[in-house]
């Protein structure tokens, strides 16, 4: 759709306005003859605005005698329209030409890359090895071979399954899916113990292969030998096998935090300045004159703008807006209730990260000690059972 208004822009089109009651036979003439008309919009019963090239506007006097429609211009838009009204203007003409020219060159470069895709891999170890494969920002579309980028990135990043490359106008899209690895364990043919990666109390053993040397309800220490692929046996002496079991154990997570019942409440007082850049590559300019600002405590918010023509023909220009909003800091009393419930979520949300993906929570309990009027420590336990079992490899002297 840009393209098609930039096309109809370059080559000038005209705004008409149509009156008669035979606007559909009006309509049908132009097109039997080929005749382009876009945009049309009916007013009422009798009246229709659109838009007509230069071109078939020169073909209509007929087409308006034949159905007794009157034709009325309503405004002239493009190229020829400016270049006739600014004929004798040479240096705005001249500057006009450049300013198009820099504009058709600016777009033959790589202004953006979006990398789409990325769950484990950083979107910064992407961006480095595209670099290394030729494919940065300001890079020219001229010759680029995105086949070969992925060819070699493929080669480059074991992590990636597959990866397709798309330009869209000044836009890289890089698309990637990831390898899913298969989890670190130690291989069948190698001998290995079983060890708690936890401590806890053991709760079921299933022992498919090797020699168990603890048993359910045992209490254990994280590091401890809780299956053996030592076997030593009078007829066959010793053996090394490689262990298999499930192993699982009531643990316990203990947690504590500090909070306050004062905190800092900002509230804004309706006065904000706001100063614009302009960024062109690494340059940045300024478009204010004072840089300093008249407020003790604000908020600062920034928005940023990139210059585009469309969706896809990103300029390396952005209009940097920051506005600072002027805040007077005030003290909130929490209620202890809330205090207490709000530290034992995020203690809770710290605990999960350390939790095995197969544990089931049985309990959790939180508790808080007052350090003074304005400071509780907050405690939560929480009491799970879960996979504890974890493989080593043994080292043979």
């Amino acid at each position: 759709m840009l393209l098609v208004n930039l096309f109809n822009f370059l080559r000038g089109y005209i705004v008409i306005l149509v009156e008669g009651y035979f606007l559909e036979k009006f309509i049908n003439i132009c097109t039997r003859r080929g005749i382009y008309l876009w945009d049309v919009k009916k007013i009422n019963s009798c009246t229709m605005k659109l838009k007509i090239s230069i071109r078939g506007f020169k073909a209509l006097r007929p087409i308006a005698y034949k159905t007794k429609c009157r034709v009325k211009i309503l405004a002239k838009k493009g190229t020829p329209f400016i270049l006739y009204r600014y004929r004798k203007r040479k240096t705005f003409m001249i500057g006009v030409l450049l300013f198009f020219v820099l504009l058709w060159y600016m777009t033959s470069f790589i202004w953006v890359i979006e990398v789409v895709g990325n769950e484990n891999i950083v979107r910064e170890e992407i961006i480095m090895y595209l670099q290394q494969c030729g494919l940065k920002v300001g890079a020219s579309k001229i010759g680029l071979d995105t086949d070969i980028i992925e060819n070699e990135m493929m080669l480059r990043l074991s992590q990636l399954s597959w990866i397709g490359i798309e330009i869209k106008g000044t836009k890289a899209v890089v698309e990637v899916k990831e390898r899913k690895l298969p989890p670190e364990m130690v291989e069948k043919h190698i001998p290995c113990n079983i060890i708690a990666s936890k401590d806890g109390v053991i709760k079921s053993m299933i022992v498919k292969s090797g020699q168990p040397v603890v048993k359910k309800g045992d209490t254990i220490e994280k590091g401890q030998l809780l299956v053996s692929g030592v076997i030593d046996s009078k007829v066959e002496g010793i053996r090394y096998i490689h262990s298999i079991a499930s192993v699982k154990a009531r643990t316990w997570y203990e947690k504590s935090k500090e909070v306050h019942l004062t905190r800092l409440k900002r509230i804004k007082t309706g006065n904000k300045i706001t100063q614009v850049s302009l960024k062109f590559l690494d340059n940045k300019i300024n478009l204010f004159l004072d840089s300093s600002i008249p407020y003790a405590n604000y908020d600062k918010i920034t928005y940023s703008k990139e210059l585009s023509i469309g969706k896809d023909y990103v300029l390396p220009v952005i209009l940097e807006s920051n506005t600072f909003e002027e805040v007077k800091i005030e003290e909130e009393k929490i209620g202890l209730e809330d205090a207490i419930s709000e530290a034992a979520q995020q203690l809770y949300e710290d605990t999960k990260k350390e939790l095995a993906s197969d544990a089931q929570i049985l309990n959790q309990k939180a508790d808080h000690i007052f350090v003074d009027d304005d400071t509780v420590v907050v405690k939560l336990l929480i009491e799970s059972i879960e996979e504890v079992g974890m493989q080593e490899e043994i080292i043979k002297n």
